[in-house]
């Protein structure tokens, strides 16, 4: 078969008569510190599929995307890396496994009959296109927003027949929303409004040209006892056509099997897998442990090594084991309190994966004289900092140099951009306020 299919989270396997091509395989671990697992099983045909996958794409830094557990069956493929900044993936993953470095929008034959181009944002993200014999165009957005790319691949994919977006597009749980006021009440995130998913399908299937589009990167669950109540917030799959017009296309189910020579797909039967908390202990976590002097010291070490911090937060309190540890910043009167399981949080430290105690979801954010984490906080610790290896501020204006060079779109986006953060800023937790900025985003950039 020449196709594709889609399965799991965020996986895409191509094929050219043989399994070319697997993106983001995860298989089999519970990232996030045990938080999340699989919504749905993935047949074991599809396994071997991807366990046979001659290349291997992956995205981003996210555990549910780079999985290592499920590295254990990839140890002859050959790993493709957009070219971000740092090379932080690139330069772990080349110690044990053949690495290719792919430049931004340049095609990299894999097959007869499939090539495709990578693209790496100044967010850390990446995306691919896939053309399988020159008529079909996969868009592999996952967890992005191509930042400095949405013109160019809007050029590309619109000269083909078949143009599949694969993005993520859910009610909203995909991100840090175990908020809390410092009254200490919830911030009720908007993925309880429930927005329905098919008019978001609709509006970027008509902006950006594309006919079929799948339900991608949505498909987890929350299983730690300290997360599971997150659930409620989790997108079920009969959910994503809500609103959906065919007006421009069609919406696939989300695991599907699609033939490229005959146009036609066949669906993929994914049994839901069951639910249960599982104790944080199974996780080496524990609520009563503390910090030690050595913890504290650490934690110092690396939230004061983010230069941009002390300009926008006055301190950063952690909450662990029933006491208070405080990180002075400046003078400023905001601040953001992190509680959490000590395990957990020094394990973020350590590895410098601080996003995976946010999107993990059992950690209690608590937002001080502040509407938000971004964009002052989320993306200078998490995106720049840990991911892009940048911290101080000359090594943040040499990051943003690089990505000014090598973004075809950089001004464009970064405007769009920065009018989205300004107004998640302003109006924080006003969560319709920032849907409808959203759909004006969409609509005119």
């Amino acid at each position: 078969m020449i196709g594709f299919e889609t399965i799991g989270n965020a996986t895409l396997t191509v094929f050219d008569n043989i399994p070319v091509l697997t993106t983001d395989p995860w298989i089999i671990g519970k990232p996030y510190f045990g938080s999340w697992d699989h919504a749905y099983t993935i047949p074991n045909e599809q396994i071997d599929n991807i366990k046979k996958s001659k290349y291997v794409w992956l995205s981003h830094g996210h555990p549910d995307h780079i999985d290592e557990s499920s590295f254990i069956h990839l140890k002859d493929s050959i790993l493709l890396i957009p070219d971000h900044f740092g090379d932080r993936i690139y330069n772990h993953f080349s110690k044990n496994y053949k690495c290719i470095k792919l430049k931004s929008n340049e095609w990299f034959q894999i097959s007869k009959n499939v090539k495709i181009k990578s693209f790496a944002d100044w967010n850390q993200d990446g995306a691919l296109l896939v053309d399988i014999l020159g008529k079909d165009i996969i868009c592999n957005q996952n967890d992005g927003s191509l930042l400095g790319w949405s013109k160019t691949i809007k050029n590309t994919v619109k000269s083909y027949k078949n143009k599949f977006i694969l993005k993520l597009l859910n009610w909203g749980d995909a991100d840090m929303i175990n908020l809390y006021d410092e009254c200490g009440k919830f911030i009720l995130p908007s993925a309880a409004k429930q927005m329905p998913i098919g008019e978001a399908y609709t509006r970027t299937m008509q902006n950006n040209g594309y006919n079929y589009a799948i339900p991608f990167s949505s498909m987890h669950q929350y299983v730690r006892e300290d997360s599971f109540h997150m659930n409620k917030y989790c997108t079920p799959l009969d959910k994503f056509s809500d609103g959906f017009i065919n007006t421009y296309g069609e919406l696939l189910p989300a695991f599907i099997r699609w033939d490229s020579t005959k146009e036609d797909y066949k669906k993929i039967n994914c049994s839901k897998k069951a639910t249960y908390p599982i104790p944080i202990n199974e996780f080496g976590d524990n609520n009563m442990d503390e910090l030690s002097l050595e913890d504290r010291e650490n934690l110092k070490n690396y939230f004061n090594s983010f230069e941009s911090l002390p300009k926008h937060f006055g301190s950063l309190i952690f909450t662990v084991g029933n006491k208070d540890f405080e990180i002075g910043l400046s003078n400023k009167e905001t601040s953001i309190r992190f509680e959490a399981p000590r395990n957990s949080l020094m394990k973020s430290i350590k590895y410098k994966i601080f996003d995976d105690m946010l999107i993990g979801n059992f950690m209690k954010t608590t937002l001080i004289g502040t509407k938000s984490l971004y964009p002052y906080f989320a993306p200078y610790v998490a995106k720049y900092g840990d991911n892009g290896l940048s911290k101080t501020n000359t090594e943040l204006k040499e990051y943003f140099d690089y990505y000014k060079l090598n973004s075809a779109d950089y001004w464009r986006d970064m405007l769009k951009f920065k009018t989205e953060s300004t107004v998640r800023t302003l109006i924080g937790s006003n969560r319709d306020i920032h849907n409808f900025a959203r759909k004006i985003k969409q609509k005119y950039f």
